[in-house]
């Protein structure tokens, strides 16, 4: 996801509707920026002296270590959860796991700012090899990440239409029963859909990313949030939010050269690319069993129907059978709203999207001959017309990169 902030006086600056009712949750950026930003380059100055340097190979370690930690972490947390289930009779098994718990995560604090250089390292290598370098095989912007708990976002759309109306960052730490809450008061007061929702990244500078997540969804979404920062300086970027095609042409773009350089890294550091686990699971037309692509692609179908018969309160009763039957089948969805397919849409790959630009992206790629023309001429791109035409002219194959 990338993040725009635009800084308005403050007689003009009016609150909406959802930024009224999360007031008190909202993420504390400016706080977040003040701490992350100067830390992160005093540790990148303290890393160049020669006597704090590590080879390659203690760096290659660290990352093995961190994100296998990662792994520990989870199988503990998911023991403390049973253990705690069972009440007094594990009380000193709770208290172990906690214990075992907090010395993982000591360990992998000690080892992530090491771990971020080398990430910010590898990556930036790879779009200088593709030419993105910005004056030789300097890389600008700089590739900066954090990995951390970035914020959760509240999204809302219409209840009559599925359009990403409002955004507003949410504190990470925000609870189940608190996202019920706010999105039923901005249901009944605003009549607005409203989800909140766990995010991938956001583009802050550092760029804001998970920190549970496994070595190669970490290297694409590092890459995914870089080339939002490539791209706020290009006209793909700023004029990213003149239309929601313009949008869904930056995160979908985004999408598809970040899991390209993502691979490209995850590869260099001993790993095999293979076919998503997720999107395996979830299955094509041709599979047998429940797939889940070609159902939530019908879902999306039908909801547009009974939406634009004016039929809002049928549409939003099926969205809850659909739900049922997709957490049934192991895809635990806790609400699939206007909301949802508004947030979701946005990203044109995606089964929630009915956007022909995945596809056109897509086809771009495949006429482009490396990652870094195809991160060039889309990044030129400043209108939706302007892309298809330049897709028609690629087709046509008359466009030449100069």
């Amino acid at each position: 996801m990338g993040l725009v902030i635009i800084f308005v006086g403050r007689d003009s600056y009016v609150l909406n509707p959802a930024q009224r009712a999360a007031t008190p949750y909202t993420y504390d950026l400016v706080a977040w920026e003040a701490t992350n930003f100067l830390s992160k380059w005093v540790h990148k100055l303290g890393d160049a002296l020669p006597w704090n340097r590590l080879s390659d190979d203690d760096r290659l370690r660290q990352v093995d270590e961190y994100f296998a930690l990662g792994d520990e972490a989870a199988d503990v947390q998911a023991g403390l959860a049973r253990a705690a289930s069972n009440g007094e009779r594990s009380v000193s098994e709770v208290v172990r796991l906690e214990n075992e718990l907090d010395r993982i995560g000591s360990r992998r604090e000690g080892l992530r700012k090491d771990v971020e250089e080398t990430i910010e390292s590898m990556i930036s290598s790879v779009v200088s090899e593709d030419g993105l370098g910005s004056f030789g095989d300097l890389v600008f912007p700089p590739v900066d990440i954090r990995l951390s708990s970035p914020p959760k976002l509240l999204v809302t759309s219409p209840r009559g239409r599925i359009d990403r109306t409002h955004d507003v960052l949410l504190d990470p730490d925000i609870s189940v029963q608190e996202r019920e809450e706010l999105e039923d008061e901005l249901l009944n007061d605003s009549n607005l859909s409203a989800l909140v929702v766990r995010i991938g990244g956001v583009a802050t500078f550092p760029a804001s990313l998970p920190n549970d997540r496994p070595l190669q969804s970490t290297l694409r979404t590092s890459a995914h949030e870089w080339l939002h920062h490539y791209f706020f300086f290009k006209p793909l970027g700023q004029n990213m939010f003149d239309n929601d095609e313009m949008q869904t042409l930056n995160e979908t773009a985004a999408e598809i050269a970040g899991r390209e350089i993502g691979d490209r890294v995850f590869e260099r550091l001993g790993g095999v690319v293979e076919a998503d686990r997720e999107a395996s699971k979830r299955g094509s037309e041709d599979e047998a069993g429940f797939q889940f692509d070609v159902e939530m692609r019908e879902t999306r179908r039908r909801v547009d129907e009974l939406l634009g018969e004016g039929r809002v309160e049928d549409a939003e009763s099926y969205m809850e059978e659909r739900r049922q039957l997709f957490v049934q089948n192991g895809f635990f969805i806790r609400k699939l709203n206007q909301a949802y397919f508004a947030f979701q849409g946005t990203y044109a790959e995606s089964p929630t999207s009915v956007s022909p630009i995945g596809d056109q992206l897509n086809s771009f790629r495949k006429l482009t001959p490396d990652l870094g023309t195809f991160i060039r001429e889309v990044s030129r791109i400043g209108s939706y017309d302007a892309f298809l035409d330049k897709l028609t002219r690629l087709e046509r194959g008359a466009v030449t990169s100069p």
